[in-house]
């Protein structure tokens, strides 16, 4: 089914993310929240998310003037699911709130359409259960800020038809995403069950006096993440293991890592100890920096990227 045009329900930071990117596609987007004052916001912030990506050459002029009459604000939740291909929930990270909406949306919107959850953890089984199609339902989970970063993790539910999965994906990348799907469901997905186990590490190296906060994040981004801009862990460690592959990796450094493994700690709530210390750590990395000034410098270095990675044509 070919989708021209979106439902955002919720009109926060990634609902205005999400709207900003579809509309710089060409799509038709409503947005939709509960807040009338809040979904008007919503509406300014994407269209300054669409400024960020033609100020960085993503989008030429012509697409941005476009994109900005692509987007509308509408008053109700039946309004936004009538004429739509796709439905993507942006609300509250909470089954309650996902349930109320799910189930409204089910009510009021053509069966055939895709409702689309941004959840970045919850698992679509449990949010699928008020619904008469849950066969239509998958989380299609982006990373932050949407409207720049290509990730988005498609999650089926236990009752998710392969159809609509494959009409997710094929949308997705039809739009310039990069989907990755889930085989079976996990709280936290893939990507972010990812980060928070390095996360967990990152933390423990800090509370135990290894490094300070800002040369662990410098190990990160001035090290590892200059590969995982191209490429995943698993290829990296093909490549480490010479003209054997992952096979000799496993030879000749795998005891390096089960010993790195056996030192590491596997602690399932945050020590006190270790909260102040990044609390402390990240004022010091950050010189006085406001959050409003590292999000522009963060946005400001990811059309970089993007532009060097994922080159578009026809952008002028």
């Amino acid at each position: 089914m070919a989708i021209h045009s979106i439902g955002i329900i919720g009109a926060g930071v990634i609902g205005s993310s999400w709207a900003a990117f579809y509309a710089s596609k060409g799509l038709h987007v409503k947005l939709y929240d509960i807040d009338p004052a809040f979904c008007r916001e919503g509406r300014q912030r994407a269209r300054e998310y669409i400024g960020i990506l033609e100020n960085g050459g993503l989008i030429n002029k012509r697409a941005a003037a476009e994109a900005l009459s692509l987007i509308k604000t509408v008053g109700d939740l039946e309004e936004a699911g009538r004429d739509v291909g796709m439905i993507q929930e942006c609300v509250a990270e909470k089954y309650e709130v996902k349930h109320q909406v799910f189930e409204q949306l089910d009510a009021v919107t053509d069966m055939k359409v895709i409702l689309a959850s941004s959840s970045s953890g919850l698992l679509m089984t449990e949010i699928q259960k008020v619904t008469r199609h849950p066969e239509r339902c998958v989380i299609a989970h982006p990373f932050n800020p949407p409207h720049l970063i290509p990730l988005v993790e498609v999650v089926p539910g236990e009752q998710t038809s392969d159809k609509t999965v494959l009409e997710m994906k094929a949308f997705l990348e039809g739009v310039g995403k990069i989907p990755v799907v889930l085989k079976k469901e996990a709280f936290g997905h893939v990507a972010n069950r990812l980060a928070w186990a390095l996360w967990r590490e990152a933390i423990d190296i800090v509370w135990k006096g290894i490094a300070s906060v800002e040369d662990v994040d410098k190990a990160l981004y001035a090290g590892l993440g200059l590969r995982w801009a191209f490429m995943g862990q698993h290829l990296i460690y093909h490549l480490n293991g010479g003209d054997g592959g992952m096979e000799a990796f496993f030879k000749h450094l795998g005891p390096a890592c089960e010993e790195a493994w056996q030192g590491m700690d596997t602690w399932t709530t945050f020590p006190l100890e270790a909260k102040e210390a990044l609390i402390e750590g990240i004022e010091a990395e950050t010189e006085g920096r406001s959050v409003g000034e590292l999000a522009k410098w963060r946005d400001e270095k990811l059309v970089q990227l993007i532009k060097t990675l994922y080159p578009q044509e026809g952008v002028s």
